[in-house]
């Protein structure tokens, strides 16, 4: 080998080093997701390069409405981990443990919401007390985020999810896809599904639900925690995930895990 191509070696592997080392930014990572690239190659072909800077909370969301996963914004805030050496295994460690977090918390709000009653709500939004014992329908209108009227008793004949949710809710995201998938799996059938978001962030719900396909009508106040809906029906933790059956009746505060089964049975009575 002559010495000019020793050097163009030489340069080549500068290059790829300075390239691999050098401090990836939010825009490359939204970037890449646009491209389709997944979080898992993202995080394995990003693997020894940290963050030029911190994601702020706005980026965090809009790496999630992208097709990020809670998981790998999780990643992206401990360098350590993006420079592990088994990057793939980390990954789905977290994704793990945040599913383990999600059912604890839903299990710790539903023993939470068996001990309270629900209170009055608001103007603006009516629902009556939450009736397990299956004898009382339910009552549920508001105005969506996008101006549409939304009325449960208008769905009776129907099967309807009332899912409790938020973009900065990693759990949350994480059930998008079989949510989105059971709506347009099941939708012509007869089910529905109502969004009540815990969002502060108008931007953030619909940048989000246009994104990930949620086609449905989001209740929206912007209050967070303080979601009037959210309060007068107990929500202490999220996501959760209600089910009505054709006659507007709740059968289950816990539709999560098992959703296509439980969508199914009640669309057969």
């Amino acid at each position: 080998m002559n010495w000019k191509a020793l050097i163009l070696c030489a340069a080549l592997f500068v290059f790829a080093f300075t390239a691999r080392s050098a401090p990836i930014t939010y825009k490359e990572i939204a970037m890449l997701l646009r491209n389709g690239e997944t979080p898992r190659s993202i995080l394995e072909e990003t693997a020894g390069r940290k963050l030029l800077q911190p994601l702020t909370q706005r980026e965090e969301a809009d790496l999630l409405s992208l097709g990020g996963t809670p998981a790998m914004v999780q990643a992206l805030r401990a360098p350590a981990m993006i420079a592990s050496v088994d990057t793939a295994a980390a990954y789905k460690s977290s994704l793990i443990e945040q599913k383990r977090l999600a059912l604890q918390q839903q299990k710790d709000a539903d023993l939470q919401a068996a001990r309270d009653a629900p209170t009055s709500l608001p103007a603006g939004a009516s629902p009556s007390p939450v009736n397990d014992s299956g004898d009382k329908p339910m009552d549920l209108k508001f105005t969506a985020i996008d101006g549409t009227p939304v009325d449960l008793a208008n769905m009776r004949g129907k099967v309807v999810l009332i899912d409790f949710w938020a973009t900065w809710c990693g759990p949350c995201m994480m059930e998008v896809p079989e949510v989105v998938a059971a709506y347009n799996k099941y939708h012509d059938k007869g089910f529905e599904v109502i969004g009540i978001s815990l969002d502060q962030s108008r931007d953030a719900v619909l940048k989000t639900t246009e994104a990930r396909g949620m086609a449905w009508p989001q209740y929206f106040d912007g209050k967070g925690w303080k979601n009037e809906i959210a309060l007068a029906w107990n929500i202490h933790s999220i996501p959760a995930m209600w089910l009505v059956n054709k006659q507007g009746i709740l059968t289950t505060r816990q539709a999560r895990g098992n959703l296509d089964e439980e969508i199914e049975k009640l669309l057969a009575e």
